[in-house]
């Protein structure tokens, strides 16, 4: 592979982005940005750094344990612990505001500002800052202030509702998709923004609310509630329009068949 090859795996080389994220959502937005090519500087608190670095399975030697979650959001990045509440770390992040292209942060609407590291504050230290805030509920409305994990905005969005056996309880995905999701909206839109920004010059925030991509997601489903004012109903692994399109459990396993066509199903 010549360097012009190498280079077009790397669109994003060049750009520095600042995380300041704790476990899931924001910490993958910024992933897909470094595995792009972008320089991603993670901001970690002093003493156990991200929530992540805790959960098992952890690998390495005993005084260098790693944990595989942590590894698997946070690879291609550089991560510097810094103390936002003290005067002088707070003055060193501002600084590294003032040298990036993005911020990325998952906190509760409102932490940022305490910190005096919100966008307005950020703007003005660096007026072509792209700055994304990932939150629960997004940055206003009624529940603005509310702070949400994966499990509770799969609830909230109607994903659950959804998901499990027609007779069974409500079911969580088995992946974080409200965490994830909310991150590949993020990294797009930030995405768009560089190209907006490299036009105008001006900075801007990007609001990304978990419940608002987890409704994204859904609009098979939302379409028909709004539409024609069918609740969508959980089916086990069955499609409320193709069939045979789901599991069947076999003598000694289990197999999936989908016929998505009546051609599929007739050949």
């Amino acid at each position: 592979m010549n360097t012009a090859d190498l280079s077009a795996l790397k669109p994003l080389a060049g750009i520095r982005v600042l995380e300041i994220c704790n476990v899931a959502a924001g910490p993958f937005c910024a992933l897909l940005l470094a595995d792009l090519g972008a320089d991603v500087i993670k901001l970690e608190n002093p003493g156990a750094g991200d929530t992540l670095r805790a959960w098992p399975p952890h690998t390495g030697p005993e005084n260098d344990r790693l944990s595989e979650n942590f590894a698997s959001l946070n690879r291609n990045k550089r991560s510097v612990t810094l103390d936002l509440k003290n005067p002088d770390d707070n003055a060193k992040a501002k600084n590294l505001i003032a040298n990036a292209d993005v911020l990325i942060e998952n906190n509760r609407p409102g932490v940022m500002k305490r910190l005096g590291l919100d966008f307005d504050s950020a703007l003005a230290i660096n007026p072509k800052l792209i700055y994304c805030s990932i939150s629960a509920y997004g940055q206003t409305g009624p529940r603005a202030n509310e702070g949400g994990f994966d499990v509770t905005i799969q609830a909230m969005s109607g994903i659950m509702s959804v998901t499990g056996e027609p007779d069974g309880a409500p079911v969580k995905c088995g992946v974080p998709v409200a965490d994830f999701t909310a991150g590949l909206y993020g990294a797009m839109s930030i995405c768009a923004q560089l190209r907006a920004v490299a036009q105008t010059g001006k900075g801007v925030h990007i609001d990304v609310p978990m419940m608002g991509t987890s409704l994204a997601i859904a609009a098979l489903q939302t379409s028909e509630y709004f539409g024609v004012g069918k609740d969508p109903v959980k089916l086990g692994s069955a499609h409320p329009r193709n069939a045979p399109y789901q599991a069947f459990k076999a003598k000694d396993d289990y197999l999936v068949m989908a016929a998505g066509t009546q051609a599929l199903w007739e050949t």
